[in-house]
């Protein structure tokens, strides 16, 4: 019944919807002889992709927003920005004038920017991470650039391999819908390793979305999405570079090169470069901490915009090599002889090899005749390649994918209201084999078909907000999904908003490179009866208000949700410590999540952000129903950021806190090869100081700088080809305090010369 009168409801709304004019005005600038339009200008939404460019005399026309009040933003180089907030539909055409940026001299800062914004205006309770917050994480990844944040969890993911992983909601990355512009990026043989391959220099925002994702963008957010905004070429400076290193032998390099092709579009070559040769054990058991890595990574990326279409190519190469393990500098020695009934003694070599490739394109188009109606085509292509060697243990996987998303969109009623609808397909080519010298080959491959229909219905009345939305998908392997989703938002004041929000998620399972992990150990890999589907519930509410207290600026925000599965590919590490057993859930299995968060201005150069996160995150494992392992039932968070009057110098602290969490059971192992029933609580503080002068930034930083470490990371370290040996049970950090330094360069665009009679 729910399903049936959410489809009446779209059917009715759409029905009902007429359509409005878009928004028109005229962009100018100052000059000796007076206001002069400016050609070329940039308008568009704050926080939207939708935007237009000024034509021959500076008129442009714009579709209105899906929400009222929205920020009418106006930028033209060699000129300030200009930020419009507007109310409701103008009635007449707007008057645009921006000042010439020589006057930036004459400006006194009077608010500064968060690096880390909380959104009142968006339905999904979202939290904005601009390139300010990137930068404080001056490492060139983005596993690496959510140590300032409480909404997403990072830990490494074993001992051996340098991998970092990430949690949402209390549930691994893989639950979370991580995309690139609403296009879903990080997933299949990419779910573990994907934020690694992705630089942190070529990310412009990140938009955190809780809870159920809205129908278009897509059927597997089930605990949010993590929407990756790339660099846009038209707005980049033609020159920058980053120049990274750290004391345990880590260099890294980005450069970008911004060049324009045309009137309205833009090239941008992103280039990144990662090298470590220096081995390190800093916990003397014989294997190296971090793996040695060669990586170099390329993106291409291509647009055009205009006032009625808009197009973009991009094309990424990655390629990433991982040598690991033990050494003849630290590890066993390579003697011929027999050991506890085992193959000769050996070293235990580490290869993780990936090669990736992505295509992705774009176009939007604006119709002629109805500016509040438009259409957009999404293509990505992706071929990856997997290559791990373990030990004795190989994996080799291959994904080949294509998706295509067709969404068509148009205002209904008064311009508030909009209809979303389109057609979706992804292809999926999996081949993937395990091979371990004692058991037989283990072959998951599998291809899967899966087209889609989805409907979403805006509609926006005075302090309320309703986005109701479903889609089918028929995957020709494991059915037909529906999911509905539908999201309230109550503005209950101008600085005061309250969300509720409920949705069906579902995906396909990838299970072994989601617990590649494991393949740093001896436990036999076991497949129980025929993997599924997964398929899950989450239920969320949010408030978010923004007030002046004791002459400060705060921001108070609380948020609660609920993810219960009904279907779920359980990995169960308990059954024994020499097995990784899977099957599909057989009981109850949820996550909920409860996080509390205050920001607020201590000064103009001071800001302070506290946060807690509680987690009762539990899965049914044969018949028991139990934490999830390496779940941290607390985590907190304190901020401190300080910035000069002219931003030049900048420092920022961040104490992250962390709870105890279960931990496997290794009863079965000898007494001398047991861990704990549960992980220590432990904290970890990362400091960074910047200096910034014209067009060079200079940083200096450290990580774990309270040398926090998990001393025992390896069972059965001496004997990694024995029937003990486990380097996949990582609950803490395993790299003592690191100290990094670096720099940037920008060269700033030139700006053109005034023609004069």
């Amino acid at each position: 019944m729910f399903r049936i009168a959410l489809l009446f409801h779209l059917l009715l709304c759409a029905s009902l919807g007429h359509t409005q004019g878009s928004i028109t005005g005229r962009v100018l600038g100052a000059s000796s002889e007076g206001p002069v339009p400016l050609i070329g200008a940039n308008v568009y939404w704050a926080g939207t992709t939708t935007g237009a460019a000024t034509d021959t005399e500076g008129r442009f026309r714009l579709v209105p927003p899906a929400n009222w009040p929205a920020t009418l933003v106006t930028t033209y180089v060699g000129h300030l920005p200009d930020s419009t907030v507007l109310n409701n539909a103008p009635t007449a055409a707007l008057a645009i004038a921006l000042r010439a940026s020589l006057d930036l001299q004459a400006v006194e800062v009077v608010e500064r920017v968060s690096g880390t914004q909380l959104d009142l205006r968006t339905i999904n309770a979202t939290e904005r991470i601009g390139q300010k917050e990137l930068k404080r994480a001056a490492c060139c990844d983005l596993s690496e650039s959510f140590e300032t944040n409480a909404t997403v969890d990072v830990s490494y993911s074993d001992a051996v391999s340098g991998t970092k992983t990430i949690r949402m909601l209390g549930l691994d990355g893989r639950y979370a819908q991580i995309s690139l512009e609403n296009i879903p990026f990080v997933r299949g043989l990419s779910s573990t390793s994907g934020l690694t391959l992705i630089p942190g220099t070529w990310i412009k925002d990140i938009n955190l979305s809780k809870g159920a994702g809205t129908a278009v963008n897509g059927p597997h957010a089930m605990t949010g999405q993590i929407d990756l905004c790339l660099l846009n070429p038209l707005d980049e400076p033609p020159l920058f570079v980053n120049v990274y290193g750290n004391n345990q032998g880590r260099l890294e390099a980005n450069v970008h090169a911004a060049q324009p092709t045309g009137k309205h579009s833009a090239n941008l070559l992103l280039v990144h470069g990662n090298l470590n040769r220096v081995e390190m054990d800093q916990n003397h058991d014989g294997f190296m901490d971090m793996p040695l890595t060669e990586r170099i990574n390329v993106m291409d990326r291509w647009m055009y915009m205009n006032e009625r279409r808009s197009g973009q190519l991009t094309v990424r190469y990655a390629n990433d090599r991982r040598r690991g393990g033990q050494s003849a500098m630290h590890g066993a020695e390579p003697l011929g002889e027999e050991h506890a009934g085992h193959r000769p003694l050996m070293l235990y070599d580490i290869a993780v090899d990936n090669e990736l490739v992505d295509v992705v394109a774009k176009h939007g188009r604006v119709f002629e005749q109805d500016p509040t109606k438009s259409i957009g085509l999404l293509v990505a292509l992706r071929r990856h390649s997997v290559s791990s060697v373990y030990g004795l243990r190989n994996y080799q996987g291959l994904q080949q994918s294509a998706y295509a998303n067709l969404v068509y969109q148009q205002l209904l009623g008064k311009g508030t209201d909009q209809l979303k609808a389109g057609l979706s397909f992804q292809f999926d080519d999996y081949d993937e084999m395990l091979r371990d010298t004692l058991v037989q080959p283990l072959d998951v491959g599998r291809v899967e078909r899966m087209p889609g229909a989805f409907a979403e219905h805006t509609l926006v009345r005075k302090g309320f907000t309703l986005v109701s939305g479903i889609r089918a998908d028929v995957n020709d392997r494991y059915g037909t999904a529906v999911s509905p989703r539908m999201h309230a938002k109550f503005d209950l004041g101008p600085l005061t908003t309250a969300r509720l929000s409920v949705g069906h998620g579902f995906r396909s399972a990838n299970p072994l490179v989601e617990n590649a992990a494991v393949m740093a150990s001896a436990r036999r890999v076991v497949v129980e009866g025929e993997l599924g589907m997964e398929r899950a519930w989450n239920l969320g509410a949010s408030f978010l208000h923004k007030f002046k207290w004791l002459d400060r600026k705060w921001a108070f925000g609380m948020d609660v949700y609920r993810t219960t599965f009904t279907q779920q590919v359980v990995a169960d590490l308990d059954r024994s410590p020499q097995q990784l057993a899977f099957y599909m859930l057989r009981g109850a299995s949820f996550a909920n999540s409860l996080l509390t968060d205050v920001q607020v201005e201590l000064t103009r150069r001071w800001q302070l952000k506290l946060s807690h996160r509680y987690y009762d995150v539990r899965t049914t494992y044969d018949g028991r129903l139990l934490e999830r392992p390496f779940t941290p039932v607390h985590r907190g968070l304190i901020d401190l950021a300080y910035a000069d009057r002219k931003e030049r110098w900048r420092f920022d602290v961040t104490l992250n806190l962390f709870g105890e969490g279960r931990l496997p059971s290794t009863a079965l192992n000898p007494e001398d090869l047991r861990l704990p029933e549960r992980s220590p609580a432990y904290a970890t503080v990362h400091a960074q100081v910047t200096y910034s002068t014209g067009p060079w930034e200079f940083y200096l930083g450290g990580e774990n700088l309270t040398g926090t470490l998990q001393q025992r990371q390896i069972l059965a370290a001496d004997d990694p080809f024995g029937p003990f040996f486990d380097a996949s049970l990582i609950w803490g950090p395993t790299n003592r305090a690191m100290a990094y330094a670096g720099l940037r360069f920008t060269l700033a665009k030139q700006t053109p010369a005034t023609d004069r009679p």
